[in-house]
């Protein structure tokens, strides 16, 4: 109880959980136009070309405020997704390549800089290493309104343009029907998840906020095939972990904020890979098996009736052991004809044993019809 009041009343835990909260939103839903169109690395190849602008930014101005380092991540970040375009479009080399190459040269750039400032006499107040793994217990009130305000902007152009979006997903000549351009519509998709990078990068860095922008939507993505369901499943996924993940780091003692939240949308994603109702593991066995069953059950249905027109009268009753000499097991046997009852298919009559309803009739009439024809 005391944590809880805490929760809702100490300074940083609440900044702490809100940020990550706002930043979860974001990245869930722009995550998902990214996993759908099959640019999930891009997220890491922006976040590692962000390194780079930060200590740029750091040298050039000699300040480590959020804003400025902020703003030189934007930069490299929109740089790298402009070289993975040149490279793309004037080389044989594929997206995912490009994307690899632009990911692996811009943070070995970063990683040579800072190398190069913690020789700076300077150095130990650069802090710039946080920005790495994330820090997300230096958010404070100011952080919390500048990433609301980025939010906001982000959801704002996902309504207004999100038929636009749809169709670039989905559909790219459609959208050049409408007069709409391809590239534009690609370059305002690609700045909305440089702008969620960036402002998520102070919370869990370089190396984890990809995760930050594609787990969510892959974990989504088992609950449902609407692309607006899912959006809102993504976003709440994002925010929920990442606000769940800041809690649960003020818990614990050096529980980095960052990986937490990772660590809880990875358990999101298994947990969706398991159970989601359209492409969950579990949903997907328990389907097969249901076909199974009701594939004996119609092969029982097709006996009972073969035997009941073999006396003249479809609704002529049978034994159950009569249906288990037919190579069926007795199990298999009882099992079926009782489930073939709770549907309406057979009835039980005392004394003389199964036979098919009128409705079961149909069905057999309706299975025998469709074998001949098969």
């Amino acid at each position: 109880m005391q944590f809880i009041l805490e929760l809702f009343t100490d300074y940083t835990i609440r900044n702490v959980a809100l940020g990550t909260f706002l930043l979860g939103l974001g990245s869930g839903a722009i995550g998902t136009f990214a996993l759908l169109r099959r640019q999930s690395l891009l997220g890491d190849a922006i976040s590692h070309a962000a390194l780079p602008g930060i200590v740029l930014a750091y040298i050039l101005t000699g300040q480590k405020s959020p804003g400025v380092l902020l703003a030189g991540a934007a930069v490299a970040g929109l740089i790298g997704t402009l070289f993975i375009v040149l490279v793309v479009r004037h080389t044989r080399i594929d997206t995912d390549g490009a994307q690899g190459i632009v990911l692996s040269v811009f943070f070995g750039l970063g990683l040579m800089l800072l190398t190069y400032i913690q020789k700076l006499p300077n150095s130990s107040q650069a802090g710039l290493d946080r920005f790495l793994f994330g820090q997300a217990a230096t958010i404070i009130k100011s952080d919390v309104m500048f990433i609301l305000r980025i939010e906001i902007v982000v959801f704002a152009i996902l309504f207004l343009l999100w038929k636009e979006f749809k169709a670039a997903t989905f559909d790219p000549e459609h959208l050049r029907v409408l007069g709409f351009s391809a590239r534009a519509v690609d370059f305002v998709l690609t700045g909305l998840v440089v702008a969620v990078i960036v402002v998520g990068l102070q919370s869990v860095g370089v190396i984890l906020i990809s995760a930050l922008l594609v787990v969510p939507a892959a974990a989504a993505r088992q609950w449902t095939n609407r692309l607006s369901t899912m959006v809102v499943i993504a976003a709440l996924v994002g925010g929920l972990a990442g606000a769940s993940g800041s809690v649960v780091s003020a818990l614990g003692e050096h529980l980095p904020t960052g990986p937490v939240i990772v660590l809880i949308l990875t358990g999101a994603v298994i947990f969706s890979i398991l159970f989601g109702p359209q492409r969950g593991v579990v949903s997907r066995v328990a389907q097969r098996i249901r076909n199974r069953q009701y594939f004996a059950q119609d092969r029982l249905l097709v006996d009972l009736y073969g035997l009941a027109m073999s006396h003249g009268k479809a609704d002529y009753p049978h034994e159950e052991q009569t249906l288990v000499t037919m190579d069926t097991p007795a199990g298999s046997v009882r099992q079926g004809l009782r489930a073939l009852r709770l549907r309406g298919l057979t009835i039980e009559r005392p004394q003389e044993g199964w036979a098919l309803t009128d409705a079961g009739i149909q069905a057999a009439k309706n299975l025998v019809e469709g074998d001949k024809n098969a």
